[in-house]
């Protein structure tokens, strides 16, 4: 961009701009812009006969032309400065200040969004919010005034949106669509009453094109086969990207069983060569392995555990041991059991 700047008897005139106090800017320019300077006389003066211009922040300092040519490479508030001698010797010094700006636009930051409600409140920001900076907002859907000239917007209707940024270095632009999402319809029942050994299907409803995540089986079908009693939820999520869950219980209402061998046979080969409970409908468990002199040989609370016939690296000897249980059942249900067995090799 260039501009043109004359001196007329040391008088600044920029292109219809009044002359300006102090450090105001007389003239915005954008980064690399140029402005062709000059300086005429008027015809009741005498005329000039030399002219020593210098430039704050141009690509050259100073110059002895007429019209000079000054280019602004970096942003900032420069002074020039004009000294005019006339043919008489006499001079006169004037001086302004040029503003130059950096008018580039960062990336506007408004995207096309779904909404997953029955209402709409959003606000767009367009970002580059920077005094220079005009914007203009509009909308073949929604109401828009001439007063939505801020880099934000207030909406509560899908639709398509455009904003138009422009400052004096250039226009940026940017159109994105706000849609209302479908939002999934799920409901797996009420909790139901189940016994060990069970097999149900839940069903959250096939749909193409949404997708189903299971709790916590972690299955992606619309359907699965819960074989345990507990809690089970499903996220459903359409094809907009909207999410609905549901969730159903299945309690265990069988009592629960549990019994103790008498013997095992530590020998590395089935069956019989761990010694645990064979239990069901118990949720956690504690169990001491003891010798007939009270000394414990083992201890675990992995509800699936069982001693291996081993102590401290070594095989246990063989005879008679004793087996201490604590048992909570799914229902909370305490139960402590107390027997002897036979280790046999």
């Amino acid at each position: 961009m260039k501009r043109k700047l004359h001196i007329l008897f040391g008088i600044f005139i920029l292109l219809g701009f009044n002359h300006l106090k102090g450090q105001t800017p007389s003239i915005t320019l954008c980064k690399g812009s140029s402005i062709n300077y000059s300086q005429t006389d008027s015809s009741s003066s005498l005329p000039s006969v030399s002219w020593f211009w210098t430039f704050q922040g141009g690509d050259i300092a100073a110059s002895t032309q007429r019209y000079p040519k000054v280019t602004y490479p970096a942003i900032g508030l420069f002074k020039t400065t004009c000294t005019s001698t006339f043919a008489d010797s006499s001079k006169n010094v004037k001086t302004i200040y040029v503003l130059i700006v950096d008018g580039t636009f960062t990336n506007i930051p408004i995207r096309d969004t779904t909404i997953c409600s029955n209402t709409i409140s959003l606000t767009l920001d367009a970002g580059n919010n920077l005094p220079l900076n005009h914007f203009v907002w509009s909308s073949p859907d929604a109401p828009v005034t001439s007063k939505d000239t801020f880099n934000q917007l207030a909406i509560n209707q899908a639709g398509t949106y455009s904003v138009k940024i422009t400052n004096i270095c250039g226009t940026s632009t940017k159109t994105i669509v706000v849609k209302k999402g479908t939002m999934p319809s799920v409901n797996l029942g009420g909790d139901l009453f189940v016994c060990r050994n069970i097999s149900l299907i839940l069903d959250a409803g096939f749909i193409a094109g949404y997708t189903y995540s299971w709790t916590p089986t972690l299955e992606t079908t619309s359907q699965i086969t819960a074989s345990l009693a507990g809690n089970y939820t499903v996220k459903v999520t359409s094809a907009d990207g909207c999410s609905k869950t549901d969730d159903i219980n299945l309690i265990d209402s069988c009592p629960p069983v549990v019994w103790l061998p008498n013997a095992f046979t530590p020998n590395d080969a089935d069956p019989n060569n761990i010694y645990k409970p064979y239990k069901e409908g118990f949720k956690s468990l504690r169990m001491f392995i003891y010798n007939r002199w009270g000394q414990k040989m083992f201890e675990t609370t992995d509800l699936d555990g069982g001693w291996d016939g081993f102590y401290m690296g070594d095989p246990a000897v063989e005879g008679v041991y004793i087996c201490l249980l604590e048992l909570v059942g799914n229902d909370s249900y305490r139960k402590i059991l107390k027997t002897n067995f036979h280790l046999i090799r």
